[in-house]
């Protein structure tokens, strides 16, 4: 990082108000959901196989359990960019079932209850977060929207400042100064 950048608050470095000017999204992407044993999918493959485990970009199966890989989105406040986790959702085995139909016959996935399958970098919670799984853009990954009551619904609904999206990116291990000079 520039000496710029480490004597500037973030929000004044011109190098975030470009990035913030931009628009689009930028994320922390996590590979599959929380408990995955198994690695990562290997380069050139579109999925990984472990007996009755299956991982790929969009789903997976883990021990029985179901997951749909989706995007937490979060505004950032004064921002035309938006920040999004991409992670997973634990779904029912009917709502597993009705993605892959609708993915399979072109369709639009209806949206379902889902459970948060990965621990988000500062948002620790003791309990489980329930979100509402519903359909993204035409090509896009599902959104998660956590329910009422839930610190990561108040995020959604009152966005990030750009010193707590710094925070986020330091507990995931990151260094935001990655996006910067991107």
């Amino acid at each position: 990082m520039s000496d710029t950048a480490e004597t500037t608050p973030l929000d004044e470095d011109p190098r975030w108000q470009a990035l913030m000017a931009r628009g689009g999204l930028i994320s922390l992407p996590f590979a599959a959901p929380e408990g995955w044993p198994h690695g990562d999918i290997p380069n050139g493959e579109k999925g990984l196989e472990v007996g009755d485990d299956r991982l790929s970009p969009a789903y997976c199966t883990l021990g029985g359990h179901r997951f749909l890989h989706a995007q937490l989105l979060l505004p950032i406040t004064g921002a035309r960019t938006v920040f999004a986790f991409a992670c997973w959702g634990s779904v029912s085995q009917e709502s597993y079932q009705a993605f892959l139909s609708a993915r399979a016959g072109g369709k639009a996935f209806p949206g379902a209850f889902a459970w948060l399958a990965n621990p988000l970098p500062g948002f620790a919670t003791p309990e489980p977060v329930p979100c509402n799984l519903v359909p993204g853009p035409p090509g896009q990954p599902p959104r998660l929207q956590p329910q009422p009551g839930t610190a990561l619904h108040l995020a959604q609904a009152e966005g990030l400042s750009p010193a707590r999206l710094a925070e986020v990116y330091a507990a995931a291990g990151a260094d935001i100064a990655g996006l910067l000079d991107s």
